[in-house]
Order: C-alpha cells, then sequence, then structure tokens
C-alpha cells in the first residue's frame, strides 16, 4: 500500500513543499560556518603569530590547533547530553554564544594563554555544534530532502573554513575576529525562529509541539499519517534500552557506531583537518610561484565551491561506492605529493619546470575527497543510530573524532618539523588506501531511506 502523504517516504514531487525544509536546514547550518571559520583560524593566524607582532614560538602557536580538540573531548558527554535534555535547538543556539565569546577573545588578545582561552570556546562551541545539527538535519528533513541537502553542514564548514583564509589573509587578525564574529550573529537571529525537529517532540510526549513542527516543516495542514508514523517508529526505538552499555551490547548498535566511527576515522586520516588548519603554513614550506596565503585561499575555497555540487554525484553514487572512490583517489594524489616533496627535500633533481604541482595536487584532492570523505562521514552520523540511543552514541564520535583532530593535527606538525612533507603526506596516503578496503567491507548504504528504515536493515530485518 502506498502511503497517502507521499513525503513521508521521500518522493514529494512539490520543490515548494522542500521550501520549509530548506530554509531551517540551511538556517542550523550557519552555526556551521561559524565553526568552520574558527576551526581554520590558526592557517591565517600562524604565519602572523610567528612574526615580530606578538614573537609567539612555533611551538606555542602550534597549540591553536590542539586545544579546541582538547576542549571538545571534555565537553562533548554535556552537549550530547543536553541534546536530549534541552532539545536539539536549543542545545544549537548555545553554540552560537560560545563562537561569540571565541572570536571576542581573539580580538583583544595579545598574549598566547588568551588565545588558547578563545580555542576553548571554539572546542565548546564545535562539540555543541557537531552533537546537535547532525541529528537536527537528520530529524527534520525526508529522505529525499536529506539526500539532496543532508551535506549542508560540510559546505558551511568549508565555506568558513575558506572565509577565514580569506578575510585572516587580508586583515590583521584583530579585524579578522570583528568581521567573522557576524557569523554567529547572524545565526543566533536566524535560527532563533526555527521549529524544534518532529523527533525530539514526540520524544518528549508534546504531540501539539510536534505536529506544528511537522505542518512548518513539510509546509501542509495535514501531518497525521506522518504524526502517527513518527510516534510508532519512536516509540519502538525508545523501547529499546537506552544505556551507555547498549551501544556496544546491542548487536545493531554496535554495528552502527562501528560504521559512524570507521567513516570519521577515515575521514581524519585522511588529513583533511590537519592540512585545513596548517594550509598557510604547508604552502609556504612547499614554495612555488603561487604565494601561500593565495594557494590557502584556492584550497580552501575549491573544498567550499565542490560542495555546492558534490552531492549530486554522491546521491548518484550512493554512500557506499562515494567513499571506496574517494579514499582510493585520495590516496593516490597524496601518494603523488609524497613523491614530489621526496624529490624536492632528499634529491639533487630540479623541480623547479614544475612547482606548480603541489598546488595542482592538493587541488586534485579536494575534488576527490568531496566526493566522499567529505560528506559521508556527517551523513553517517546523523543516519545510523536509534533515537533511544543517540545521545550516547554521538558522545562516543565526537569524542573520537575530537581525538583524531588532537592526534593528526599535531602527528602533521611534527613529522611535517622532523622530516619534511613527504613522510606526513605518505602516512596520510596509507591511511586513504587502506579506508578503501575497510568502506568496500563496512560502511553500508542509506540513500533515500528513513531512519527507521536503516535501523531495520542494521538489525538485519526486511
Amino acid at each position: 500500500m502506498k502511503h497517502p502523504n507521499k513525503d513521508i517516504v521521500g518522493t514529494m514531487g512539490d520543490k515548494s513543499k522542500q521550501l520549509p525544509q530548506i530554509r531551517v536546514l540551511l538556517s542550523a547550518s550557519i552555526a556551521g560556518l561559524a565553526s568552520g571559520s574558527l576551526f581554520a583560524f590558526p592557517s591565517p593566524a600562524i604565519p602572523k603569530l610567528i612574526t615580530d607582532d606578538y614573537n609567539f614560538t612555533m611551538e606555542e602557536a602550534s597549540y591553536l590547533t590542539v586545544i579546541s580538540a582538547v576542549a571538545m573531548i571534555f565537553a562533548s558527554p554535556v552537549m550530547c547530553m543536553l541534546i536530549d535534555k534541552m532539545g536539539r535547538k536549543r542545545t544549537l543556539l548555545l553554540s552560537g554564544f560560545f563562537h561569540i565569546s571565541a572570536w571576542l577573545f581573539v580580538a583583544f588578545s595579545r598574549t598566547i594563554y588568551l588565545f588558547y582561552v578563545s580555542r576553548i570556546f571554539a572546542g565548546l562551541a564545535d562539540s555543541a555544534v557537531f552533537a546537535a545539527v547532525p541529528t537536527y538535519i537528520a530529524e527534520v528533513t525526508t529522505p529525499k530532502v536529506r539526500s539532496l541537502y543532508g551535506n549542508a553542514l560540510v559546505l558551511s564548514l568549508f565555506t568558513g573554513q575558506f572565509l577565514s583564509n580569506c578575510v585572516g589573509f587580508y586583515f590583521s587578525i584583530q579585524m579578522t575576529a570583528f568581521i567573522l564574529l557576524t557569523l554567529p550573529l547572524a545565526f543566533l537571529t536566524t535560527f532563533i525562529f526555527t521549529p524544534e525537529t518532529p523527533y525530539y517532540l514526540v520524544m518528549i510526549d508534546d504531540q501539539t509541539s510536534a505536529e506544528k513542527s511537522l505542518q512548518s516543516l513539510r509546509g501542509i495542514e495535514d501531518v497525521q499519517y506522518e504524526l502517527k508514523q513518527l510516534n510508532a517508529d519512536v516509540k519502538r526505538q525508545l523501547s529499546e534500552t537506552g544505556y551507555l552499555k547498549d551501544l556496544f551490547v546491542i548487536a545493531s548498535n554496535r554495528k552502527a557506531l562501528l560504521i559512524a566511527n570507521l567513516a570519521r576515522i577515515i575521514q581524519q586520516l585522511a588529513g583533511i583537518s590537519a592540512l585545513i588548519q596548517y594550509s598557510q603554513y604547508m604552502f609556504m614550506q612547499a614554495g612555488g610561484d603561487i604565494s601561500s596565503g593565495h594557494a590557502a585561499m584556492i584550497f580552501s575555497g575549491i573544498l567550499a565551491f565542490v560542495n555546492v555540487f558534490i552531492n549530486i554525484l554522491t546521491d548518484k553514487f550512493g554512500r557506499k561506492k562515494s567513499m571506496i572512490l574517494s579514499c582510493s583517489g585520495s590516496g593516490l594524489v597524496l601518494l603523488a605529493l609524497t613523491t614530489y616533496f621526496y624529490l624536492q627535500l632528499y634529491t639533487e633533481v630540479d623541480l623547479s619546470h614544475v612547482n606548480w604541482f603541489p598546488v595542482f595536487a592538493i587541488v586534485a584532492y579536494v575534488l576527490i575527497f568531496s566526493l566522499g570523505l567529505g560528506v559521508v562521514p556527517t551523513l553517517m552520523a546523523g543516519e545510523v543510530f536509534s533515537a533511544s540511543i543517540r545521545k550516547h552514541a554521538v558522545m562516543v564520535t565526537n569524542v573520537i573524532f575530537a581525538v583524531l583532530l588532537c592526534t593528526t593535527t599535531k602527528l602533521f606538525q611534527f613529522l611535517m618539523s622532523a622530516y619534511g612533507l613527504c613522510v606526513p603526506f605518505l602516512f596520510f596516503s596509507i591511511c586513504c588506501l587502506i579506508g578503501g578496503i575497510l568502506s568496500y567491507f563496512i560502511i553500508p548504504e542509506t540513500k533515500g531511506k528513513t531512519l527507521e528504515q536503516i535501523q531495520q536493515d542494521l538489525k538485519g530485518n526486511k
């Protein structure tokens, strides 16, 4: 029997009915703009902080890439509790105040320790954003909208990183802070008017608000069929035990945890976070005809631009195939970069006629990375967990994500300083190629499926 409301299964053809979901999704993603700009802040800031204006050492400045991730480790359990206690919307609004605090500390800092405080606030904000945004997007959108626009958070993160590189290159650190402070202010003034997710409202048994939320999100008055189906789905999922230990003792939860974290581990071991935070410094070390600032802008700009359209390809290929292709291609490009930097550092080979190659290869890496590694891990984080266990699952995955941010960025800096650029690129290349093999065996296909259908697949039910 067909659903009377086709939107429930994501086959809604009326584009106008998708607009409310898209507007809400885009508003939530402005938080990603703010997070992305703060995340990439070390890229334009580090070259300035180690000059005479601030006179910090490279070792001192390198901790700007680590402290926010450490803060995220400790804050993630709290934020993941708040998404169920306060709701997805209020937790996201909280991130805006953390973003504002972070930029204010940047604006008025003259000592390295105040910059460290700024990074703590950035980590608190990231813990809220990564806890709430994937869940919020997954719960307010239908499968079709989620497939087409589910990478809005990833796109906004990369766009924020691009803005940070551009503004940070042309303006002082203080002026950069004041300019980018407008991002969290814009988020707060728009997102406050969006609805809470109907999933959460059903979870707390607020049926009236859940109905109003669905009406607002779907652009129609008659949402009784979807509300009834949503109640049945949430009731079934909440009937399952929701303790932390259940993540590991229940087979379907354990499988979901493996899938979500494997995707995120592969993504981070592909080197993306380290390259973003050290992009200007990396291009300074690589040399070439293009200035490090402009090269970093090209890198982050293409990363943002490609993700405007990449979801079309990801949706066409599916999650699984996109991850395999992305891992394999990224690994080969990074291997080529390894060869270039080895020849540059350890041989007498004249590379002056190909000194454009690092920028060209990084652009190729960005294109291939975005196909799967850029978007699939974030989609998986919002799709594979049951409502009963989601807060615990998001906490664990965000802590693992933060640990990866710490280790990959610090490892990149250490290997680059000790052995040159060829060694960290070789490490990331090997991780990508291994990730492609693991993706083939472990990453499932979730394209076009409701959250309940994904749960039944994880349980092995038809």
